[in-house]
């Protein structure tokens, strides 16, 4: 239990992260799965790993350095393990409009490109056609 809770940690020290992540870890180390429920109990219990304030930080730190739509953020939170539930807590009250928006003002490439390059980069962050449209036609 000490060897794999260290290892555990170890992996926590760099960034939070998700029951997931930590699963896959430890399955990596080739540590029993049994274990693996005793370590993330712990942990839970020490509230290092907690899935749903990992999602909301993810989208809010997210949105801070590279706004991002809705569709690429749930796609990623997937990825991490996060169940639809934690997903959809954490994505309450975005506003896609205003995070395209920045999304065009952090890029100065975009900001005076014609129409179908800014409608592809918002795209590619993940920001559905009806928000791109609204935003560009405005």
């Amino acid at each position: 239990m000490k060897d794999s809770l260290a290892i555990a940690l170890h992996f926590l020290k760099f960034r939070p992260r998700t029951v997931f992540e930590i699963q896959k870890k430890l399955t990596s180390k080739n540590i029993d799965e049994q274990e693996i429920a005793k370590v993330i109990t712990v942990l839970k219990k020490n509230k290092l790993l907690d899935d749903k304030n990992f999602a909301k930080m993810y989208v809010r730190d997210r949105n801070l350095l590279k706004p991002t739509g809705t569709f690429l953020l749930k796609l990623e939170l997937r990825k991490l393990g996060i169940s639809d539930q934690d997903i959809d807590t954490a994505l309450e009250g975005q506003d896609d409009e205003i995070l395209a928006k920045q999304a065009l003002e952090s890029k100065s490439r975009y900001r005076t490109a014609d129409f179908n390059k800014q409608a592809a980069f918002l795209q590619r962050r993940g920001f559905s056609p009806s928000v791109i449209y609204k935003i560009l036609k405005s």
